[in-house]
């Protein structure tokens, strides 16, 4: 079976510029690096094995340049096949911190948004806030006038709306004056139940926003570092510097990203879940308020509303 062709070097006894510092590296034929290597030069050697600084890495593993600490891009092992993809062979940690301080920073934002979404999750649960058919059954006792059945559901229930539904029995709704007052005062208790549902919302809704952006803006300064590096090169130049920082850089952004999309899918759920709640809690202050007229109705057509609601359907 034929030998694999060397990318870096036609024949045995070839020039490649193959070193760090740009200086030409000669290979001999057996593979090996020959005594004029300069120290620090990667190089790959005849039969596909890598050699830095005149020792050879066994078949597979990846060299790192000295000076940048990052994988030889296009490295060809000996049986002539790619080496394994670096990042995905890496810890999530080792990736965070090859982003550096930027890296750091998403993950602590990730680990802001994950507890948030876990104390949110667990305080919805806590107040049956994903429980709410209570409400036809408060709206029929209503619509029969038994209000002792009504305030026993509600005690029952610990969803938001249940509470603003105890607070509204408590409140007197006798006259047309009467009704307008209580529902001012029931709807200023609403609004401080709902103010409680959405603590925590404008962090995540932050994390969601400013992830992307720190993650732009470490890729925006590897890319400078990159270039740096380059112009301090000089005609000296390597490509792997380049494309080891270029990818380095572009990793932030990767992060930022894995950061802002849960959390911006989190931050929309928690708002449809609160969004909800205030519905019902608008509802059940609408039957409190008015259930006085609720009962007329009730009385005077002989059906609920529920099924007046139905017939007209």
């Amino acid at each position: 079976m034929p030998e694999p062709v060397n990318q870096l070097s036609a024949s045995s006894d070839a020039q490649a510029p193959l070193g760090t510092d740009g200086v030409t590296a000669n290979v001999a034929t057996n593979g090996l690096p020959t005594s004029d290597v300069p120290a620090g030069a990667l190089m790959q050697t005849v039969d596909g094995m890598v050699a830095s600084d005149g020792t050879v890495i066994s078949d597979g593993t990846v060299a790192l340049d000295p000076e940048t600490g990052l994988p030889v891009d296009g490295a060809i092992t000996g049986d002539g096949s790619l080496v394994p993809d670096v990042i995905s062979n890496l810890p999530v940690f080792d990736l965070v911190d090859r982003a550096g301080v930027v890296g750091w920073v998403l993950a602590a934002l990730a680990l802001i948004g994950l507890l948030i979404f876990f104390y949110k999750l667990v305080g919805f649960i806590r107040c049956g806030i994903f429980t709410d058919g209570f409400v036809k059954d408060v709206e029929r006792h209503l619509g029969d006038g038994n209000e002792q059945q009504a305030v026993q559901v509600l005690v029952r229930r610990r969803h938001p709306a249940a509470r603003i539904g105890l607070f509204g029995m408590s409140l007197s709704v006798g006259d047309a004056e009467t009704r307008e007052s209580a529902s001012d005062i029931i709807a200023a208790r609403a609004r401080k139940e709902i103010d409680g549902l959405n603590g925590g919302l404008r962090i995540m809704s932050a994390i969601a926003v400013l992830s992307p952006l720190l993650g732009l803006l470490g890729t925006v300064m590897g890319m400078i570092e990159a270039f740096q590096k380059m112009e301090g090169a000089g005609s000296r130049i390597d490509p792997s510097v380049l494309s080891g920082g270029i990818w380095l850089a572009l990793l932030t952004t990767a992060i930022g990203l894995v950061v802002a999309i849960p959390a911006t899918a989190f931050h929309m759920w928690m708002q449809g879940v609160i969004g909800r709640a205030a519905a019902v809690m608008e509802d059940v202050c609408t039957m409190v308020v008015n259930r006085g007229e609720l009962a007329r109705k009730t009385a005077l057509h002989g059906a609920t509303i529920a099924e007046l609601r139905q017939a007209a359907e």
